[in-house]
């Protein structure tokens, strides 16, 4: 099938200093040059007569300056940088080229109408990366990480999203694959030759392999995959208690602006609010939700519900308790719904006189450590500091190391799973001492999942979900 050549701007939209457009395919260098005329720097002529140079053979690698006409009537859209890639050194191993003019959208546009004249296809969105893939310029978990840079909420994310694009997990799944082979060619060669093999099979060996050097290995990335997957989507956090504690006043000084709406009025919340922060490198999502009580009106009923929905979600849960106000049942009641979960008790107008303060956290609140407390005053931004370090702490020691940069997706967990469901089949088949040809397939059916993770068995469907994700431009 033929290789179309396609082009895309490859800048945000908007106004700004410099915009970028990029082509690739066969065909991108001849159509590139349709409609680029070069500037010698001692003689501008060369550009206004709209006629490109016969000469003209720009290197690889090189920039020149220069305009870019439209090739039916020769009206100079806008002067620009142009710069050719030649295959394979280039982001999608193709002939590339890349024309850097000013960013308005309508020069760009202008732009881009000239090369479609000349011949180009818009690319898809991510066709740049999949093109990558495709012609083995990265496998799949490295362009991935492409969309996860576009996309990472924090410093954090990046590393994260570096050392993939670096290969640090294609590695890791390959070393996997390598074992799986060796172990699968062993017993292979015992099903295809047995009189060559020598003595019986180590069958404990065997078993002690899948063990040390597959499942445990696969079991831990799976649980990486669980406890960091914060680190790309952020840390779900929801503010939760009744009405008028203060629960917006704790957002908008967490996030460190008016998001919330503020007001002595109970109820005033009656729907979710989200917004995400940082702290200490972690991104955070950070919800507000309705006060729950007892006896609501029916608009107060459907933002309770919805609170609910949010809270059996959340990883971490501030609840929320005004100072001022003693223990209630309903108090009770809320934290003994709650109490599975991770949470923060959050004991805010800390503010009000000695006198007034008439809260009291119950012993059964202790949870034996489970649970940590803090004071605060958000009216007064007092202990708020101390709040985000607490978030930040909770998060941390949960089991979670962040400067571990291998962290499998979504996609690759499920991958994981799949070939760890075979494994084990495959492990409790050399136990029981079943044909090894049963054994063979189970190992085989994991190898198949492994090479899903990084791309050397992917379902079509599957590479269009992932490269959907992306921009066009990229």
């Amino acid at each position: 099938m033929k290789v179309s050549t396609i082009a895309a701007i490859a800048t945000p939209s908007g106004h700004g200093g410099i915009g970028i457009i990029k082509i690739s395919g066969p065909e991108s260098i001849a159509i590139g040059l349709s409609v680029f005329r070069p500037i010698a720097a001692s003689n501008n002529s060369n550009s206004h007569s709209g006629h490109r140079p016969s000469s003209f053979s720009p290197q690889s690698r090189y920039l020149y300056y220069g305009h870019i006409v439209d090739a039916d009537s020769r009206r100079i859209i806008d002067e620009v940088l142009f710069v050719v890639m030649r295959a394979p050194c280039s982001y999608t191993a193709e002939d590339v080229v890349e024309i850097q003019s000013h960013a308005g959208p309508v020069v760009l546009k202008a732009i881009l109408r000239a090369l479609i004249k000349e011949g180009v296809r818009i690319a898809d969105p991510g066709e740049f990366t999949r093109r990558a893939f495709l012609n083995g310029r990265m496998d799949l978990t490295q362009a991935e990480a492409v969309v996860d840079i576009i996309n990472a909420r924090s410093e954090k994310a990046i590393d994260m999203a570096m050392a993939q694009i670096s290969g640090d997990l294609h590695l890791v799944i390959q070393s996997l694959r390598s074992v799986l082979l060796n172990i699968l060619t062993y017993i292979e060669a015992a099903i295809d030759f047995p009189d060559e093999v020598d003595g019986d099979i180590d069958v404990k060996s065997l078993i002690s392999r899948l063990d040390d050097e597959l499942i445990g290995e696969i079991n831990t990335l799976i649980a990486r995959s669980e406890e960091q997957s914060f680190l790309r989507e952020g840390l779900r956090i929801v503010i939760v208690g009744g009405p008028n504690v203060g629960k917006s006043s704790i957002m908008n000084r967490l996030i460190d602006k008016d998001r919330s709406i503020v007001t002595d009025i109970p109820g005033t919340t009656r729907d979710f609010i989200e917004d995400a922060f940082i702290v200490s490198g972690v991104p955070v999502v950070l919800t507000d939700t309705a006060g729950i009580h007892e006896n609501p009106d029916t608009v107060e009923q459907i933002g309770i519900e919805k609170a609910w929905e949010y809270i059996s979600g959340a990883d971490i849960l501030l609840y929320t308790v005004d100072a001022g106000k003693p223990l209630t049942p309903n108090n009770l009641d809320l934290f003994k719904k709650i109490q599975h979960k991770k949470v923060i008790i959050v004991i805010n107008k800390i503010d009000l006189p000695d006198e007034q303060i008439r809260f009291k956290i119950p012993r059964q609140w202790d949870q034996a450590g489970k649970n940590d407390c803090i004071r605060i005053s958000a009216l007064y931004n007092q202990g708020v500091e101390d709040l985000k370090a607490l978030i930040a702490e909770t998060a941390l020691n949960s089991g979670l190391d962040v400067e571990d940069t291998i962290v499998p997706n979504l996609r690759h967990k499920f991958s994981l799973e799949k070939a760890l469901l075979s494994l084990g089949a495959a492990r409790d088949g050399l136990e029981k001492s079943i044909p090894f040809e049963l054994v063979s397939i189970d190992l085989k059916s994991s190898l198949e999942a492994l090479s899903e993770i990084t791309g050397e068995n992917i379902k079509p469907d599957i590479l269009d979900t992932i490269f959907s994700r992306f921009c066009i431009g990229k």
